[in-house]
Parts: C-alpha cells; structure tokens; sequence
C-alpha cells in the first residue's frame, strides 16, 4: 500500500511543476532519483521505502517526502499512517514561528491583523488590532484565543454588529478543524470548558450541524473604537464594513492563520482612547459618570 501510495503521488508531479535541479532538459514525471535530490536522501533510502524494506522510516524522512511531494494535510496523514500505522504529530509541535508572518501582520497596520496558530490562539497582532478588536496580550492566561473571545468577553458582541452570524461561523470552522485534525480530542476540550461557561456556545455546539473550511474575501461589519455601545444613538452611523481576508502559509500541513480587516480607502485613524460605554453599563457603572465619560 504504502509502495503504490508513493509512486502514485510521485507520478502527479511533473519536473516542471517541481523544479527538479539538474533535470531542466528532461521532461515528465518524477522519478526515485529525482524525489531522493529533492528529500536530500539516497535512493537507496527511497527505492527501500517504496519496496516494503524500510520498516522504520524517520519522521524526518516522511516530512521531507511530504514536502517534496506537496501532500495535502491528508495526503501527509495518509503517508504517515501506511508508513508508521499512527498520525503524524500535530504540525504546531514541529513547526517553527516564522518572522515573516509576525513582520507581514505588523506592516499591514493601520489595518487590524493577527496570526493564530491552529486552536485559534493570538500570536501576533498589531495595533490596529488591539484598538478595533481587542488587546488579546491582555486578555487572561491560556483566554487568548479567538473563541474565548467571542464567548466570554462581551465586547465581542458590542464590537461585531452582527454578532451571533460571525460566531455560527467561528463554530462551523471550529468543525471543520476537528474532523480533519488529529487532534481532534484536544479540540473538544477546548469546547466543552469555553460550552460550560456560556450557554450561547453550547447551543451554537449542539443545535448547528455546519462545516466551513476558511473562505475567500468576505465583508464584516464593525462598530467604530470608542463607539461600540450597540444602545447608543444613532447607532448605525457608527457601523464599518471591513473586507475580511485569510491568509495560509504554503507549508504543508500548517494550520496557522493570517487574517487582515481591510478598513475603506481613505478612512481615518482611530484613538485608541475610546471608552466602550456598554462595558461600563454592563460593570455597573452609574449613568453620570456614563455621561461624563461620553462628552470626552
């Protein structure tokens, strides 16, 4: 199986699709000697593991057969599993932080951008995101994911005009990680502790059946920093529409995420001094001081 699984593989690339060093003259597909140049093995090593003989392939070797091949996230576990009969290891614990995504979120501000790994936890975010959004270094210990967020703070819900369609998307796209992740028992955790302690997400979890891989561009509608009480008036005149995009890194098998808000063209800067008055209403705040607060 596993013999048939990678000369099948080897035979959908095409030397000019890869870009086979030392073979530009030479057209076709894939052979030993050219995925073995491409892995830094011998082919010795990859003719055994085609035959059957290599019985205990490194990972280091199946990453690099999954690299050179361009597996998928499945391919890649399938290969893993005829290889070694188990998954592969979770790609965030081979995977190394790379300076570019953190340098490319940065270079995007005054757009609102962040990077997440694959539970949707906040590596990097830029200023822009802090101010829109939320400042997610100051959110609590082992809280500083996307879904915490959504369903235990409640400014999510002051800062997102349509708050319950973008959290039944978050929940579709949180399926769609768990069905095809190996670690998928790691995902209902994080469900089950973020259902226990809001009842809009255990409803969302167990009544919605949707799966949703991430999209293209799309648009989401934001209220203004410093204007987010969704009771005040005049409220609409505060609504943005932000074109939201996603972006992958092209590393097989990573999960990571880079999300960029797009503002309008032209729109101005925000301060990040506004004071959101439905968290100071909601904390108890008395409506004279509200009042104050709003003339600033």
């Amino acid at each position: 199986m596993l013999g048939r699984f990678l000369r099948e593989r080897r035979g959908r690339r095409e030397l000019d699709e890869i870009g086979a060093i030392g073979h530009r003259r030479r057209r076709g597909t894939l052979t030993q000697e050219d995925l073995a140049r491409l892995t830094g093995y011998s082919v010795r090593t990859i003719s055994a593991l085609e035959q059957g003989a290599e019985h205990r392939p490194t990972p280091e070797l199946l990453e690099a057969i999954a690299a050179a091949l361009r597996l998928s996230t499945d391919e890649r576990s399938i290969l893993w599993y005829l290889a070694t009969g188990s998954l592969p290891p979770a790609v965030d614990d081979v995977i190394e932080t790379d300076p570019a995504l953190r340098r490319t979120v940065l270079a995007l501000d005054p757009h609102p951008a962040y990077l997440t790994d694959a539970f949707w936890q906040v590596e990097v975010q830029n200023s822009a995101f802090a101010t829109w959004i939320c400042d997610f270094t100051q959110r609590p210990a082992g809280e500083q994911t996307i879904l915490h967020w959504f369903f235990l703070d409640p400014h999510s819900r002051h800062v997102l005009v349509d708050w319950h369609a973008e959290a039944a998307m978050i929940m579709a796209r949180l399926r769609a990680r768990m069905l095809r992740s190996s670690r998928s028992a790691d995902y209902a955790a994080m469900v089950e502790k973020i259902c226990a302690r809001s009842a809009d997400a255990r409803q969302m979890w167990e009544r919605q059946t949707d799966v949703l891989l991430d999209g293209p561009l799309r648009d989401g509608v934001f209220r203004r920093p410093g204007h987010t009480d969704p009771l005040q008036p005049n409220d609409s005149a505060y609504h943005v529409r932000l074109s939201l995009t996603t972006l992958a890194p092209v590393r097989t098998g990573d999960e990571r995420r880079l999300v960029a808000f797009l503002l309008p063209d032209g729109f101005p800067l925000v301060s990040r001094d506004g004071v959101c008055g439905a968290c100071l209403r909601e904390a108890g705040v008395e409506p004279e001081r509200l009042h104050q607060l709003d003339r600033r």
